[in-house]
């Protein structure tokens, strides 16, 4: 990351397109030109790196550019740790339980390395749980806050892809973000003043969709240049035996569905969900319109085709997966029964220990989750299920790559807010004879 950034600084062309790190490289980039503006710096390009004879120049530089890259890693967590807790707070309406959140994030395994040292999970986790977090306040709003509905959930768009600029494996994440919306949703009293309104409705209608065409029509060709590139076209040949951009027209209609299903149940007017869906469009193409501020196809085709670059991440811990470019789908089954083996191991700690304390705590949601059944609080038993499925399931396609602590922060913040919302919703929890009270009484 940081001899991209040293690229980035002296003009040249990106090298690393893996993940592909695209926001971490950008922001790396312009952190190092703000220290060398400072005098913080001694080196801040790669035209200015010592003669590699020079050995201990050279060092010093390098040390001090990862050294500082370090430092706006740190910066990073925290706006991660802080975004978390005033979302949270505002979801779960309870100050006391967004701080027990953000203290648990912080000392979750993955964050805590992450924070340290410079990775593109940091930055994709962040925005990912920003939108999902913003995505279930759009659900819960009641009020006037529901007139926002269609604004939040095109930042919540916005912040998905921006996501998936840095890290692709957030993939699943995201994809799991609207049947979770689904299943928090809540059905209004009445429909919000402003969408009762006829003329205001239909006119703030026509920006979302003003704004969703302008925003299509700009990012298309970098849509397209990512779908359609002659390499991303015959790697989805050898790799789905179809050249046509299948699962990614499926993961369109998979949002859709979830938003039609929603605006159904709920009863959302026709202008509002018009006007949601003309948001996420919006949201998706000005996302993908950051790609142009230092524009390489590679970014895009990586962007594009997340599944088969996963796949050459897997098959590079097992060759096995892939025979002749195709997945077997043998070996494919056998991966994931070995996969499921070791995630029940993991669940077990004694059995295959790790450097990862959210187990605890995912002990603890299983045991609440009992506790608010037994009170007949069967919504939100239903609710964090459903959090703790898209956990597992996640952790299991991580099996693939070894569950590797650097993939635990993509779903440590899903057991938290679990064992938040049902802290927040089952009050009699912070009364049970086997909590320390005195924390919530302290706070009260």
């Amino acid at each position: 990351m940081v001899y991209e950034a040293f690229l980035f600084n002296d003009g040249l062309r990106q090298e690393y397109f893996d993940h592909p790190g695209y926001l971490t490289i950008l922001l790396l980039g312009h952190w190092f030109g703000v220290l060398r503006v400072g005098d913080l710096l001694p080196v801040h390009a790669l035209s200015e790196l010592p003669p590699v004879t020079n050995v201990s120049a050279s060092a010093l530089a390098w040390m001090r550019a990862t050294q500082a890259a370090r430092v706006l890693s740190l910066f990073i967590g925290l706006a991660f740790v802080t975004a978390f807790a005033y979302l949270l707070r505002a979801l779960v309406r309870d100050w006391r339980v967004a701080a027990l959140a953000a203290f648990a994030l912080a000392f979750s395994g993955g964050f805590m390395m992450e924070s340290r040292i410079v990775r593109t999970e940091l930055i994709a986790s962040g925005f990912a749980y920003s939108a999902l977090l913003i995505s279930l306040i759009a659900a819960q709003s009641r009020g006037s806050l529901a007139g926002w509905r269609p604004f939040l959930i095109g930042v919540a768009a916005l912040f998905a892809t921006l996501a998936m600029l840095n890290k692709v494996q957030i993939l699943f994440l995201v994809a799991a973000i609207p049947p979770i919306v689904f299943l928090f949703g809540c059905q209004a009293d009445e429909a919000p003043s402003f969408w009762r309104s006829r003329g205001r409705a239909v006119a703030l209608t026509g920006v979302f969709v003003t704004v969703a065409a302008f925003a299509t029509a700009l990012a298309w060709p970098i849509a397209m240049s990512g779908l359609f590139d002659a390499p991303a076209v015959a790697d989805r040949v050898r790799s789905f035996g179809s050249g046509l951009p299948i699962y990614q027209t499926l993961i369109g209609v998979w949002v859709l569905v979830w938003m039609v299903a929603y605006a159904v149940l709920f009863r959302v007017s026709g202008l509002e969900s018009i006007s949601a869906a003309a948001a996420v469009v919006a949201g998706i193409g000005i996302g993908l319109l950051v790609l142009a501020l230092h524009l390489n196809t590679h970014n895009a085709v990586v962007v594009m085709n997340p599944l088969e670059k996963m796949l050459a991440f897997a098959a590079g811990s097992d060759p096995g997966l892939v025979r002749g470019g195709t997945i077997s789908g043998g070996s494919f089954v056998h991966a994931l029964l070995d996969g499921f083996g070791l995630l029940l191991a993991r669940q077990t700690f004694f059995l295959s220990s790790s450097p990862r304390p959210t187990i605890f705590l995912e002990w603890i949601v299983l045991v609440a989750v009992v506790f608010a059944w037994r009170r007949g609080e069967r919504k939100i038993v239903f609710q964090v299920g459903a959090l703790m499925a898209v956990v597992w399931a996640i952790d299991l396609i991580g099996t693939f790559r070894g569950l590797k602590l650097e993939y635990f922060i993509i779903t440590d913040p899903l057991v938290i807010i679990a064992a938040a919302w049902l802290l927040a919703k089952v009050p009699s929890l912070q009364s049970h004879r086997w909590t320390y009270r005195s924390y919530f009484h302290c706070w009260s």
